[in-house]
């Protein structure tokens, strides 16, 4: 089973950027650079944040392989290489998707699958580095989907933690570590 890595943070404090470079640094041979991209474009705002993130990588001195997985990032298994180093990015937008799309399943359901899902993409990697959104200093709002939402992503985030051997917390552009050493 391979070390997962879990980074979380802000919106715009920088995850996505470092947990790469964590990636590119980790890399001790010929393991292959596997990004699970899991952002959906449904506006301008994603659509520019997609191509951000494209265009980081592709003018990175690293080779990316990347595999688009807004949903059920199970079925990627087949396409991550055995002992790759794989970012997810991210559970936050994974779980979104997830709780869009479900017809019959609970919040407890997902939750499961997604958990599932990455321990099964840890069976397969070298180290995994899972980057997700902090929400939970937002102000409360009155709306039952998100209290669901809040309450989901707050479960895996504390199954990634427990599962984690480093557990990081982006503020403002600086790592603060919060479980286990920073990598490197």
């Amino acid at each position: 089973m391979g070390r997962l890595i879990f980074i979380t943070g802000g919106v715009r404090s920088g995850k996505s950027s470092y947990a790469e470079g964590i990636a590119a640094g980790l890399r001790k041979g010929n393991e292959e650079l596997v990004y699970l991209a899991c952002g959906v474009n449904t506006d301008q705002e994603m659509e520019r944040r997609i191509l951000k993130h494209q265009e980081d990588r592709a003018s990175a001195t690293e080779n990316w392989i990347t595999i688009e997985c807004p949903r059920s990032i199970g079925d990627a298994l087949d396409s991550i290489p055995h002992h790759a180093i794989v970012l997810l990015d991210c559970l936050t937008t994974l779980l979104t998707n997830e709780m869009f799309a479900a017809e019959k399943m609970d919040d407890r359901g997902i939750e499961k699958k997604i958990f599932q899902s990455i321990i099964a993409v840890l069976d397969k990697a070298q180290v995994l580095i899972v980057v997700s959104n902090e929400v939970f200093f937002d102000l409360p709002i009155n709306s039952g989907d998100i209290l669901r939402f809040q309450k989901t992503l707050g479960l895996l985030h504390k199954r990634m933690v427990e599962e984690s051997i480093t557990a990081i917390d982006m503020s403002v552009g600086i790592p603060v570590v919060k479980k286990g050493m920073a990598p490197g």
